[in-house]
C-alpha cells in the first residue's frame, strides 16, 4: 500500500484504506486480472478434494483448472502433503469412510433409543405390562428396520460416488488428470537447512499466533504443524520472484487464514497475510475457496459449471469447518494410556511432561538435561518427535481421535543461543490431568518416572 505526498515536503495524503487492518473487497476486475496475469496457487486440500468429490464436481474442478493451466503454480510443500495424505481413508476412500461413520452413528442412535425406552419402562414400573411391552417392541423394530434401510441407501450412494481404480498410480484417474495439468508448475523444495529454519520460524510464530498455521500447532507435531507456513513461505518467494499478484485457492477455513466477518460480509484473508505478502513479495494477495473458484471460473472464463458442483465443494468446506470446530481435548483415560505407553518407550519425555505440569505447564532446558541425564554436548533436536510418533500409532488404534492438542512443544529462544530450545510446554488443559496422574499418594508411574535410569533415551 503506497501513500503519496500531495505536495513535496508536506505530510502524506492518506486515504481511509491506509491502515494495516484495512481491506478492500476484491472487485470483478481484480479476479479478471489475476486470472489473466497472476499467480494462481493451489493448496493441498484442493487436490485432495478431487478424491472426495462426486464425478460432476471433479469434472468441473478439473475443467476450471485446465482453463487456468498457464497461471497455475503449486508450492512443493503442497505436493509433499498431497502424497502424505492421499492414502488416508478420509481421502482416497472418502465416500466409503463417511458411509461407515454414518452407519455407526445410526447403530448408536438405535441402541440409545432402546436404552432410553428400557429406562423409561423401568422408571414408571411398566416392565410387566404386556401391552406396553408389545407396543414398544413393535415401534423399536420399526425404528431398527428404518435405520437398516437408511444404511443400505447410504452404502449404495457411497459405492456410486466412489472413485475406482485408485489402488495403483498408473490407473488412478485423479493422478492421470493432474500429471499433465501440473507438469512443470511445481516449485522446488527447500534445502534441508532452509526447511529446518522454516519449521523453527513456524513454531516461533505460532507462539505469537502469527498466521498462517498456528492453529495446527495445537494438535500436530511441529514438523507436520509447520506445513501451512512452509506453503506460505514458498508462495511468497515465488510471488516475489515473478512480481505477480497471487490468488491462493484453499479449502482451509481456519481462523489462522481467514477473518470471518459473518452476516452478508464474506470471509477475507487475514490482514497480516496481505501485509506480509506486500512486504516480502511486493504484490497483492487474494484468496478464494474451491467453491468460489468455480463460481468465478463460470463467470469469467465462460465455463459451464454445474451449480451442484459449487454446493458440493461448499459442503466439503462446511464439513471440514465442523470437524475443526469440534471439541479437541484429552480425556483422562486417553492421557493415562498415552503416558503409560510413553513411559515404557521414552521415560525421559515422561519426566519432562511431569516436570512441566508441576511448574504450571513449562519445563526449562536445564531441567530436562538434569532429569534425562544428558551430557551437555547432546542436542535436544528431535526431543518431541517420539510424542508425534506415539500419537500417530494410537490414532491408528483408535485410542486417540487425532484432535488432541500436541502434548509437548518446543519453546525456542535460549539466552545463550536463540536457535536453541529454552524449554518445552504442555497444553494448559492437561496440567491438572497430569498432576492427578502423578502427584497423588500412590507412587505408581510417578515414582517410576522420577527414578528411571539417568541415561533414559
Amino acid at each position: 500500500m503506497t501513500v503519496t505526498p500531495a505536495v513535496p515536503g508536506q505530510p502524506p495524503s492518506r486515504s481511509i484504506y491506509d491502515c494495516d487492518a484495512a481491506h478492500r473487497s476484491p472487485l470483478r476486475s481484480d479476479y479478471e486480472r489475476v486470472f489473466a496475469s497472476g499467480l494462481i496457487a493451489l493448496d493441498t486440500n484442493v487436490l485432495l478434494n478431487l478424491y472426495r468429490s462426486n464425478e460432476s464436481t471433479r469434472r468441473d474442478t478439473l475443467a476450471a483448472l485446465g482453463k487456468l493451466r498457464d497461471r497455475l503454480w503449486i508450492p512443493h510443500q503442497v505436493i509433499t502433503e498431497f502424497w502424505r495424505n492421499r492414502e488416508s481413508p478420509t481421502v482416497r476412500h472418502h465416500h466409503a469412510t463417511k458411509a461407515r461413520e454414518a452407519g455407526r452413528a445410526l447403530d448408536k442412535a438405535v441402541d440409545a433409543a432402546r436404552s432410553a425406552v428400557a429406562t423409561w419402562v423401568n422408571a414408571v414400573q411398566l416392565k410387566d405390562d404386556e401391552d406396553v411391552g408389545r407396543s414398544t417392541a413393535e415401534e423399536l423394530a420399526e425404528l431398527t428396520g428404518a435405520a437398516e434401510r437408511l444404511k443400505t441407501f447410504i452404502e449404495a450412494q457411497a459405492e456410486s460416488d466412489a472413485l475406482t481404480e485408485t489402488a495403483t498410480t498408473h490407473t488412478d484417474p485423479v493422478l492421470k488428470a493432474l500429471e499433465p495439468l501440473l507438469h512443470g508448475r511445481i516449485g522446488e523444495p527447500l534445502s534441508l537447512d532452509a526447511h529446518d529454519r522454516a519449521v523453527k520460524e513456524a513454531q516461533e510464530r505460532a507462539e505469537e499466533e502469527i498466521p498462517p498455521g498456528y492453529e495446527d500447532f495445537r494438535t500436530k507435531e511441529p514438523e507436520l504443524a509447520a506445513g501451512d507456513y512452509l506453503v506460505w513461505t514458498q508462495l511468497m518467494a515465488e510471488a516475489g520472484r515473478r512480481g505477480e499478484d497471487v490468488l491462493l485457492v484453499t479449502g482451509d477455513v481456519k481462523k489462522d487464514w481467514w477473518t470471518h466477518r459473518g452476516y452478508d460480509i464474506p470471509p477475507r484473508p487475514r490482514a497480516e497475510l496481505l501485509l506480509e505478502m506486500r512486504d516480502r513479495a511486493g504484490v497483492e494477495l487474494y484468496m478464494v475457496t474451491p467453491g468460489e473458484l468455480l463460481r468465478w471460473a463460470k463467470e469469467l472464463l465462460d465455463l459451464k459449471v454445474d451449480d451442484g458442483s459449487v454446493r458440493d465443494l461448499e459442503q466439503l468446506g462446511e464439513v471440514s469447518a465442523g470437524e475443526a470446530a469440534e471439541d479437541s481435548a484429552w480425556t483422562a483415560e486417553a492421557l493415562e494410556f498415552f503416558m503409560d505407553t510413553l513411559l515404557s518407550r521414552y521415560p525421559s519425555r515422561v519426566k519432562a511432561i511431569v516436570a512441566a505440569a508441576a511448574n504450571g505447564g513449562f519445563v526449562d532446558r536445564e531441567t530436562v538435561y538434569a532429569l534425562a541425564g544428558y551430557e551437555p554436548t547432546r542436542s535436544l533436536r528431535g526431543f518431541t518427535q517420539p510424542i508425534g510418533t506415539l500419537s500417530r500409532d494410537l490414532q491408528s488404534l483408535g485410542v486417540l481421535t487425532g484432535r488432541e492438542p500436541f502434548l509437548l512443544t518446543t519453546v525456542y529462544g535460549h539466552a545463550i543461543d536463540p536457535s536453541w530450545a529454552k524449554g518445552f510446554r504442555i497444553p494448559d488443559e492437561v496440567v491438572p490431568l497430569i498432576r492427578d496422574l502423578y502427584e497423588d499418594d500412590d507412587p505408581g508411574p510417578a515414582e517410576t518416572a522420577a527414578t528411571a535410569g539417568n541415561a533414559a533415551p
